[in-house]
């Protein structure tokens, strides 16, 4: 194994795309090939402690997922997956890959529910649906909330839907409602619905000026990176203009935002009716995520 791993590594470490942490991504292709046929490889230390020798498809699998992977294509594309907050969630083109800065987001809904909701029965919007892994944490860890997300993309709602349904249950559809929506209808379908307990967004804030890593363009929707108009703000500011019809006394919005524009975010929520406002740092220290409060 552990040969069949230095040359995963160098094909990882010698493609046209470089790999950013290839000793990481060498062993998760190694653990996602071996463990298909030995379940108790069912992590990083178990797959060194049992050293299993590859079979010869094995290791022609392995190694063809090592050149896709060198070619630019997502690790997470490849294997089918990407774990958030613990849970495997399928992924494919047709979403954004489920990234740390989001489960910081997750998070800090978590945190608030906790300490103003308890296990409280509550109502929460989600805007931009993707894989599905805000609303369906949501869904799975407090089981008294239910919400309505919005999404654009078919193919996105479908593996939401398959993403909810393994992880919720058959009946998840009971508890959350999956809007069709176009971009430029921002936060507008959620009025006639409102109000809410818990607002949160991921949504597209990305403008086309600025520097974009060119295996996020060519393998991830740009529909969930720009907003439909190229204004970074859209979203945001939509929101801002909406807030006291979408949001119940008492009630909070999470959003992730780019730290670039983080203050100026934080400046234009404070004019929106929200008591309080807050910016939450990632792993790096930087604002990643704001919270207003109403």
């Amino acid at each position: 194994m552990r040969e069949l791993k230095s040359e995963i590594l160098l094909i990882l470490t010698g493609g046209k795309d470089s790999v950013a942490s290839p000793g990481a991504e060498a062993e998760r292709i190694l653990l996602h090939v071996l463990s298909q046929t030995r379940p108790e490889l069912d992590s990083f230390g178990k797959l060194y402690l049992f050293d299993p020798v590859p079979t010869s498809a094995e290791r022609n699998w392995a190694i063809h997922l090592a050149r896709d992977r060198a070619q630019g294509i997502p690790l997470q594309h490849l294997l089918g997956y990407q774990t958030f907050m613990d849970r495997d969630y399928s992924v494919n083109g047709a979403t954004l890959i489920p990234r740390p800065e989001t489960e910081i987001l997750v998070a800090a809904c978590e945190e608030w529910i906790l300490q103003n909701q308890g296990r409280a029965s509550f109502r929460f919007a989600e805007l931009g649906l993707g894989t599905g892994v805000i609303s369906c944490e949501l869904l799975v860890r407090f089981p008294g909330a239910s919400g309505i997300a919005t999404e654009t993309s078919a193919a996105a709602i479908e593996l939401a839907e398959s993403n909810l349904s393994r992880w919720c249950g058959s009946g998840w559809a009971e508890r959350l409602r999956i809007l069709p929506v176009s971009q430029d209808q921002g936060f507008g379908p959620f009025e006639p619905l409102a109000p809410f307990t818990l607002l949160v967004s991921n949504p597209p804030y990305v403008s086309r000026n600025d520097e974009i890593e060119s295996g996020v363009l060519l393998h991830e929707p740009a529909s969930a990176l720009f907003p439909w108009n190229n204004d970074p703000g859209f979203f945001y500011a939509d929101f801002i203009s909406r807030a006291k019809r979408l949001m119940a006394p008492g009630g909070a919005a999470f959003f992730e935002i780019p730290h670039e524009r983080a203050h100026l975010l934080e400046a234009g929520f404070q004019k929106s009716g929200a008591t309080r406002v807050f910016l939450i740092p990632d792993l790096t220290g930087r604002p990643r995520v704001l919270r207003a409060e109403f």
